[in-house]
């Protein structure tokens, strides 16, 4: 949702909803400016490196934040004519920023056996930098997919329907979202553990019922060590521990918290769900649970 590309800065990641062409930018106390794209959309990804790509109708550029986020295109090459290692993932191409090129990839729809209301939401580059693990929207499995290969391997999740979204890889782990649980799925040897259900029910008092409600976005704070997990329906950001899943204190925010950028010195920068109001806190706001 928001992706962090300097000191002071955050930019869409994609594009919201009745967004104009270019891309929004927020620096740490919220004040917003845009850039033009030279009339394309917001679809961005970092690399591990930092740096940032633009993924657009016609290929794939790298950006520059520094100089008014002027691109340089990539080089477009075959999946199977290309010999390294690749550094992200769109959710249909590779890109290695070393080389300055990038390839496009199609995914099997039939084999990754979900529900035709349903469908793939995005690809994430798996360590091994060759294949990418799929995310499906209310599916109870994510799929392993190899573009050259195109074979597809199903892991379940063992945790209801709600499919996975906002999901990272660290390391062999790949961490998610499963509606109103955070989950942690080892690449490697298919060990799957989920949190307890983080977003208790509340009342929703335009249909006069308690209703269940979803977590946002998971961010690992290097400050304290642990994962932050707003709850846009509790006014606040959960502090959980990656080894148990369990809280272990909030920050208490107000608003509908669905995303929240750190800086040096501990500032968070919160996007309110449905992404229109940002806020401030601190991680020293948290207290213990």
């Amino acid at each position: 949702m928001l992706l962090r590309i300097d000191s002071d800065r955050v930019i869409f990641s994609v594009r919201m909803y009745r967004d104009r062409p270019g891309v929004r930018v927020l620096d740490r106390h919220g004040r917003e400016t845009h850039f033009d794209l030279g009339g394309r959309f917001a679809n961005f990804r970092l690399a591990p490196d930092g740096t940032l790509l633009l993924r657009h109708d016609t290929g794939v550029a790298i950006v520059d934040p520094a100089s008014h986020f002027a691109m340089r295109e990539l080089i477009e090459t075959e999946l199977a004519h290309h010999d390294a290692s690749w550094s992200v993932s769109f959710f249909d191409a590779l890109v290695d920023t070393q080389k300055g090129y990038f390839a496009r990839f199609k995914l099997d729809d039939v084999a990754l056996s979900h529900d035709p209301e349903t469908g793939p939401t995005n690809a994430v580059l798996m360590p091994d930098r060759q294949r990418v693990v799929v995310t499906i929207h209310k599916t109870a499995h994510v799929a392993i997919f190899d573009p050259v290969a195109r074979t597809t391997e199903l892991l379940p999740l063992l945790v209801g329907q709600g499919g996975a979204s906002e999901a990272v890889v660290v390391g062999s782990d790949f961490w998610f979202i499963c509606y109103d649980r955070f989950c942690c799925l080892d690449l490697k040897t298919g060990a799957f553990r989920a949190s307890e259900v983080l977003q208790p029910q509340f009342y929703d008092a335009e249909h006069r019922l308690n209703t269940s409600g979803f977590v946002g976005v998971p961010r690992f704070s290097k400050s304290l060590s642990n994962w932050l997990l707003p709850r846009p329906f509790s006014g606040d950001i959960l502090i959980v521990s990656g080894e148990s899943l369990t809280p272990v204190s909030r920050i208490a925010t107000g608003g509908r918290p669905y995303d929240a950028v750190e800086f040096e010195g501990g500032s968070l920068l919160i996007l309110d769900y449905p992404f229109d109001v940002v806020r401030a806190a601190h991680v020293s706001d948290a207290v213990s649970i």
